[in-house]
């Protein structure tokens, strides 16, 4: 298999495609045209709106054409294309970092998802990410199998008094019965069930084919971990057939991994029916980037959005006890509508509102700080003049989620407020960049609260390591955002 690496929205020209993969113009048309149909390629977008992050598209010379709208891994015949993100400016990602990538796109995906693919009957041709599902639920949970409870005279395993007082005669001793013979309950994995074999060709299949591929290392996965076996899947009988049985077994389960598994088997099953021209391409990845990114920034920097306002670790105002139940996104307040009706003005309507990204606490050195950030998954320039930072709408946004705190933040004493676009960096230190005030349009505060907006760079792999392993992120690196603001 031959591995490429294309950047995420660099613009492309078909001979450039054609070089980096070592195949002739025919071939890579026909590659792409193959990997536009499932999304991962477009055309390159030259009237984006204002405020869109268009990365290097300004820049592309009249024949790159092409730009991957993608992160992460397409598989199209003995080819491997591994579509890195936008914010590699200057180098590709290493071997560690691709692997750091690859265990957040295979945590986003989620077994939930994985397990939907292919819902209302359709069929999915991605059998990339179900292969991974099946493979990482035998490593937590092992094989599928059903136990099968017997008797056995004499044995090792508890007794069964009511088999053993109602099949064996005793001896009396001292007024009291002994039983020389009893029996005992023994419970057996049944080897030879059905379903346990299927499960275990379709591991073996998958990891050959990871193994096939030479991908299994970029996916951390462990191939050599998984069970071989001397079946084929096709020797199992007709998808029709398996199906039924799969659906049988899994009516009479109710463990949730076991459900999971049947139904992840069901749908490689499908999957593996699909045309040969459908299968030719296996993706694992996103079209939507920025969702992780702004996921990953909420868990490592500890949002707090939906925490309970007695479960902030505050003491609460006089005033706000009574919202005690309420979260902080719950407080912020609702426009309302009244509808003209009859020559007057009905009952106020709440309407939606504002929605923050993320919203955390900070305390440190006898400070205490309320933080309001918003993830960007945008690649700002450096130099010049400023180009793809955030538009006019997220900069509004932004200050009026600081003016719908206000009563909180003042009621609580807080010392400072930041408000902080995030945007990624490959680069090992967090880095500022610039700040954007609007005094004309939202009128100047007075301390704690800010009169800008500061666009911060974080490095993805501090903030990734925390998604991965579900914590904040460490204090250091906040305290280096905010501290030079307050």
């Amino acid at each position: 298999m031959r591995r490429v690496y294309v950047r995420e929205l660099k613009p492309y020209s078909l001979r450039e495609i054609a070089e980096e993969s070592g195949t002739d113009l025919e071939e890579s048309r026909r590659v792409i045209d193959r990997l536009m149909l499932r999304g991962v390629v477009r055309y390159r977008n030259v009237d984006a709106p204002d405020g869109a992050d268009l990365s290097d598209e300004t820049d592309a010379k009249p024949d790159e054409l092409y730009v991957f709208n993608f992160v992460g891994m397409a598989m199209v015949g003995d080819l491997v294309l591994i579509a890195y993100p936008k914010y590699f400016r200057d180098r590709r990602p290493d071997n560690a970092e691709i692997a750091q990538l690859f265990r957040v796109l295979r945590r986003d995906s989620g077994r939930k998802t994985l397990v939907s693919l292919a819902g209302n009957g359709k069929r999915t041709p991605d059998r990339l990410p179900i292969m991974l599902a099946l493979i990482d639920l035998y490593a937590e949970y092992g094989e599928y199998s059903n136990y099968v409870d017997t008797r056995e005279l004499n044995g090792s395993g508890a007794i069964d008094w009511n088999r053993t007082i109602d099949g064996h005669l005793p001896f009396i001793g001292d007024g009291r019965p002994i039983y020389v013979e009893y029996e005992t309950r023994k419970t057996l994995r049944d080897e030879s069930d059905f379903i346990t074999r299927l499960h275990r060709a379709v591991l073996a299949e998958c990891s050959r084919e990871l193994r096939d591929a030479g991908i299994a290392d970029l996916l951390s996965i462990d191939v050599d971990g998984t069970p071989t076996s001397d079946e084929a899947v096709d020797d199992f009988g007709d998808v029709g057939d398996l199906e039924w049985r799969l659906g049988r077994e899994r009516g009479s389960q109710f463990i949730d991994w076991k459900i999971a598994t049947l139904e992840l088997l069901a749908k490689y099953l499908l999957s593996r029916e699909n045309d040969a021209e459908d299968r030719e391409v296996e993706v694992l990845g996103t079209t939507s980037f920025y969702h992780l990114w702004e996921e990953a920034c909420k868990t490592a920097l500890g949002d707090r959005l939906d925490v309970r306002l007695d479960r902030l670790g505050i003491s609460l105002a006089d005033g706000w006890k009574g919202e005690r139940s309420s979260t902080l996104l719950g407080i912020i307040p609702h426009p309302e509508w009244e509808r003209w009706r009859d020559g007057g003005y009905g009952n106020a309507e709440e309407t939606d509102t504002l929605i923050p990204d993320t919203i955390s606490f900070v305390d440190e050195g006898g400070k205490s700080v309320f933080c309001i950030y918003d993830a960007k998954y945008y690649v700002p320039s450096l130099s010049g003049r400023m180009t793809r930072q955030p538009g006019l709408e997220s900069v509004t946004k932004q200050f009026l989620y600081q003016a719908a705190y206000r009563p909180f933040v003042k009621d609580h004493g807080f010392d400072a407020v930041i408000n902080a676009f995030l945007v990624p960096t490959c680069d090992d230190e967090p880095r500022k960049l610039a700040r954007v005030s609007f005094p004309k349009v939202m009128g100047r505060v007075e301390p704690p609260f800010s009169n800008y907006i500061v666009m911060w760079a974080l490095p993805v792999h501090y903030v990734f390591d925390a998604y991965l392993r579900g914590e904040r992120i460490d204090g250091g690196v906040l305290i280096m955002v905010w501290e030079s603001e307050v």
